[in-house]
C-alpha cells in the first residue's frame, strides 16, 4: 500500500477557491493573543431540523454540530481533503483497501477514549441511518486490526472516495459505539470537539460548552476550514433561532446576540457606520436551486419542466431573493471550480421566454393543473425566489399554489413526492466541494427529483466515481450537468453571497461555509 501523508493527501484532494474572505478593517486580527473566557451567541434565521449528526443534512444543521463533532477526513479552508481523527491514511494501488491509522487518546465528551471500534461502529450507522448513506453504498467490510486502526474495503474499485466522505453534509462523525445501535434522532450528541452539547430545546435555543478535556490535532498550526488544530477559547456557545432579519439586527445592536449570520444589505451597510460591530463578505455562499419533482402530475410530463424553465428568469429572481449580491452562472459548480464545463453555453438558463413557456404547455396537452412550490419561510432568499418564480410560471399561463413552511417543516416535507412539484432550497456545501458531493441529489434511489430509472445519469456517475484522471472526471460532471438540465430535474437558479456581522470586541472570527465558534475570543 501507498503511504498518504498528511501533506499527500492534500496535494491529491481536489482544489476549490476559498469560500471566505477576511472582514473590512479588521486585518492583523490573528495576531491578537487569545483569551480564554466569555460567552457567544449566534442569530440563525432558521432552526436545526435535529442534533443527530449522521442524520443532519442542512446547513443550520452543520452551523452547530460542526463545534461538537469530529471525523475521520473533514475540508479545509479551500475544499480540499484534511485528515481529522485519524493521522495517517494507506490507500491500496487498486482503490479498493483505505487503511485509517487514528490519533490516540482522543476523548468522547463522555471521558471515554476512542477507539478503531468505535469509528467501524459509526461509518456502519451511518451506512444505516444517514440521508447521505450513499457515500457508503460502495463499502464491502470494515475491520479493526487493532484498537487504532480501521480498514475499509471496497466492493470495486474508487479513487473518488475519499472526496465522498470528507464532506461535512450529514458527517461521518465519530461516535461512541454504545451510541451505533440507535435510531435516528435516537443518540446523544457526543463526540470529541471542542466544545461539548448541553441541552436544546427542540426549535429555538441550543447551548454548547467548552469542552475541558478536548484534544486539539497537532499535526497543524492553526484552524483549517473545519479541521486544523481547533481550539475553544469561548467557555459556552449558544445558537438562538432569529427567523425575521430586523429581529437579528435589533438583537445584535441591543447585545442580545454576539454573531449574525446573513445580515441583510442595506442592514449590513448601516451596521459598517458604527464602531461597535464589524461586517464580513462571505462571497459563494450557497447556491439558490429548484429541485423539479418529476413523479407528481403535470410535472411528470417533460414538455411541461421545460415549460417552467423556460418561464423562469434567474436573474430577476435573483435580484430580489439576494437584493443584489449574487452572480448569474448556469452550472451546480462555481465558476473558478477545476470542474466548471467547457460547454456551459449548452445548458439551458435565465430564458424568462413566456412565449416559450406557453408553447411548450399547448404541446404538452397542460390544462391548468396546479403546480405546487414548496419552500421555507426561514430563509429569506429561498421565499423570494419562490415568490418570483410563482408569478413568472403564471405569466405563463400556468396555475400555482405556494406552500411556505418554516424550515424542518418543508425539509420534511420535502421527502413526500406527493405533495409539491418544485422545492426553492439551497445548496451551501455541493459548489465548494465539487461533483461528488451531489451524488445523492442527482442519483440514486433518493434523488431530489424522484425519477425511477435514469440508465443516462447513472451511467455518468459511475463514470465519474471510477474515473482516475481529472480529465475524465470533468467530461463525467460536464455530462451530469447536462443531463440534469436537458431533462429539467433540478434548476439552477444563481450564486448568492452574504454578509456577516459580530461585535467589534470578538476576535479572530473569520467567515466560512458555517460560523466557527473555535478559535476566536473577546479583545
Amino acid at each position: 500500500m501507498a503511504e498518504w501523508t498528511r501533506r499527500r493527501l492534500l496535494a491529491t484532494s481536489a482544489t476549490v477557491a476559498a469560500a471566505a474572505t477576511l472582514p473590512r478593517a479588521a486585518s492583523g486580527q490573528a495576531a491578537a493573543q487569545p483569551k480564554p473566557g466569555g460567552r457567544a451567541t449566534v442569530a440563525m434565521s432558521a432552526a436545526t431540523e435535529t442534533v443527530d449528526p449522521h442524520f443532519s443534512r442542512s446547513q443550520v444543521a452543520r452551523n452547530v454540530l460542526m463545534h461538537m463533532c469530529e471525523t475521520l477526513v473533514t475540508i479545509d479552508e479551500r475544499g480540499s481533503a484534511q485528515l481529522q481523527l485519524a493521522e495517517e491514511l494507506a490507500i491500496s494501488p487498486d482503490f479498493k483497501t483505505f487503511t485509517f491509522r487514528l490519533r490516540k487518546d482522543v476523548p468522547f465528551h463522555n471521558g471515554k477514549k476512542m477507539t478503531s471500534e468505535d469509528a467501524k461502529r459509526s461509518l456502519e450507522r451511518y451506512a444505516r441511518v444517514s440521508p447521505e448513506k450513499a457515500r457508503l453504498a460502495n463499502v464491502d467490510r470494515m475491520t479493526t486490526p487493532d484498537a487504532s486502526t480501521l480498514v475499509v474495503e471496497l466492493k470495486s474499485s474508487m479513487p473518488s472516495w475519499i472526496e465522498l466522505i470528507k464532506s461535512p453534509a450529514s458527517p461521518m462523525t465519530i461516535i461512541p459505539a454504545e451510541e451505533c445501535d440507535k435510531d435516528a434522532n435516537q443518540v446523544r450528541p457526543i463526540s470529541t470537539g471542542p466544545f461539548s452539547f448541553v441541552d436544546w430545546d427542540g426549535v429555538t435555543q441550543l447551548h454548547g460548552r467548552r469542552f475541558a478535556d478536548y484534544a486539539p490535532n497537532k499535526a497543524y498550526a492553526g484552524r483549517d476550514g473545519y479541521g486544523g488544530r481547533r481550539q475553544a477559547y469561548l467557555d459556552e456557545i449558544t445558537f438562538a433561532v432569529a427567523s425575521e432579519a430586523s429581529g437579528r439586527v435589533a438583537g445584535l445592536q441591543s447585545g442580545q446576540f454576539d454573531i449574525l449570520d446573513e445580515v441583510p444589505v442595506q442592514a449590513a451597510a448601516r451596521l459598517a457606520k458604527d464602531e461597535r460591530f464589524k461586517i464580513y463578505e462571505q462571497t459563494k455562499r450557497s447556491i439558490n436551486v429548484v429541485p423539479v419533482n418529476v413523479q407528481r402530475a403535470p410535472t411528470d410530463n417533460l414538455l411541461v419542466r421545460q415549460a417552467i424553465q423556460a418561464a423562469i428568469g434567474q436573474e430577476e429572481a435573483m435580484a430580489i431573493a439576494a437584493e443584489g449580491a449574487f452572480a448569474l452562472n448556469p452550472s451546480f459548480v462555481y465558476k473558478d471550480s477545476e470542474f466548471y464545463p467547457a460547454e456551459a453555453n449548452r445548458l439551458i438558463y435565465n430564458q424568462n421566454d413566456p412565449a416559450r413557456a406557453k408553447a411548450l404547455l399547448a404541446e404538452a396537452g397542460y390544462r391548468g393543473e396546479e403546480i405546487v412550490i414548496l419552500t421555507s419561510g426561514d430563509i429569506p432568499s429561498l421565499q423570494e425566489v419562490a415568490v418570483v418564480i410563482a408569478e413568472q410560471l403564471k405569466s405563463a399561463g400556468m396555475k400555482v399554489r405556494l406552500d411556505v413552511l418554516d424550515w424542518p417543516g418543508a425539509n420534511a416535507r420535502r421527502n413526500d413526492p406527493t405533495t409539491h412539484n418544485l422545492f426553492s432550497t439551497a445548496y451551501a456545501i455541493q459548489p465548494l466541494l465539487g461533483p461528488f458531493q451531489y451524488q445523492r441529489l442527482f442519483s440514486g434511489p433518493s434523488n431530489w427529483s424522484f425519477y425511477n430509472d435514469d440508465k443516462a445519469m447513472e451511467d455518468a456517475w459511475q463514470k465519474l466515481l471510477s474515473a482516475t484522471s481529472k480529465e475524465d472526471q470533468r467530461s463525467a460532471w460536464q455530462d451530469i450537468e447536462l443531463r440534469v438540465n436537458n431533462q429539467v430535474q433540478q434548476i439552477k437558479i444563481g450564486d448568492r453571497n452574504l454578509n456577516q456581522a459580530t461585535k467589534s470586541s470578538i476576535t479572530n472570527f473569520v467567515p466560512y461555509d458555517g460560523i466557527r465558534l473555535w478559535d476566536i475570543w473577546y479583545s
